[in-house]
């Protein structure tokens, strides 16, 4: 019995699907099948009944299921615990940016960091914040900022901030834009993100609350990317509002003026991670630094 096939068991019994577990272990479904046989042959029972629903774990594998999950956790408080024991921590951290770093305030977390923690490794990679969960679970990422609301339980998030989202539209547009209502906005052109995005989901609410749905054009996941179809002229997008004020004052796009629109940014990690030692001195540089801007902001608001 190895820790990978306990980890393909928990999965499989969560996704109830061979093919849908072997997606979120980047390997393929014989592989996947292959580990949970050798873990029936090697116990002697019966894991799963396949069903046209999918895979149903057996009642004899339910209880497997939870014995497993406690071996992985203390497996990794294991770990956890020898990473502890050194004199300095060591390692590399792979974190998910769902937002430019300026904004996200990436330089200063990393200073802060890497002054207390020299021997860790900060790897930064540009995710959706969907995605980001996505790997997150799998362990292709240790942590991300992410947009949204986090009701999942396998995820621990700390809120960070609120953002205000703006609708930005191309420049050429403008005489479109001036005056136009909901109504007009939905028969231009949209360029939209796939279930994933935080601000997808927002928008599509914006216009189901109206009863309305919007013309939707091109598909991107990559803020950048929108903003490059906006200035070309091809449609129209939410983006994070300084991000979309930036490029008014560009004269690459302009503002549709609306209410507030406004999402929470976090920061988050699987929750069984909660004590790992890597996770809670990034998880401390990261809140530290928010938390003395947030309280800086409020300062100068007061001012």
């Amino acid at each position: 019995m190895e820790l990978y096939q306990l980890r393909t068991f928990l999965i499989v019994a969560e996704e109830k699907s061979i093919t849908r577990a072997a997606k979120r272990l980047f390997t393929t479904p014989p592989s996947v099948s292959a580990h949970i046989k050798a873990l029936e042959d090697e116990w002697n029972v019966s894991l799963f009944r396949r069903t046209p629903k999918g895979m149903e774990i057996t009642e004899k594998g339910a209880l497997l299921r939870r014995k497993a999950e406690e071996t992985i956790l203390a497996a990794q408080d294991l770990a956890n615990h020898a990473t502890e024991l050194l004199d300095s921590l060591m390692g590399s951290l792979r974190v998910g940016l769902c937002s430019p770093a300026s904004f996200l305030r990436i330089p200063p977390v990393f200073e802060h960091f890497q002054q207390n923690h020299p021997g860790v490794e900060l790897q930064f990679l540009g995710r959706a914040s969907g995605h980001a969960i996505d790997e997150i679970r799998e362990r292709a990422l240790d942590a991300a900022f992410a947009f949204g609301n986090f009701a999942d339980r396998a995820i621990t998030s700390h809120r960070l901030s609120t953002c205000e989202l703006a609708i930005a539209c191309p420049k050429q547009w403008e005489s479109k834009i001036v005056g136009a209502d909901w109504t007009g906005l939905a028969a231009l052109p949209w360029i939209y993100s796939d279930i994933y995005c935080a601000f997808q989901i927002i928008t599509d609410q914006l216009f189901q609350d109206r009863g309305l749905r919007c013309q939707q054009i091109v598909q991107t996941d990559d803020d950048r990317t929108k903003l490059d179809l906006i200035t070309a002229g091809i449609g129209i997008a939410l983006l994070e509002k300084t991000e979309a004020e930036e490029a008014a004052q560009a004269g690459k796009a302009v503002i549709w003026p609306t209410d507030p629109i406004r999402c929470d940014l976090s920061f988050i990690y699987l929750a069984t991670r909660n004590q790992d030692p890597l996770i809670s001195s990034l998880r401390n540089a990261v809140l530290e630094i928010w938390n003395a801007g947030n309280i800086t902001n409020i300062e100068r608001a007061n001012a």
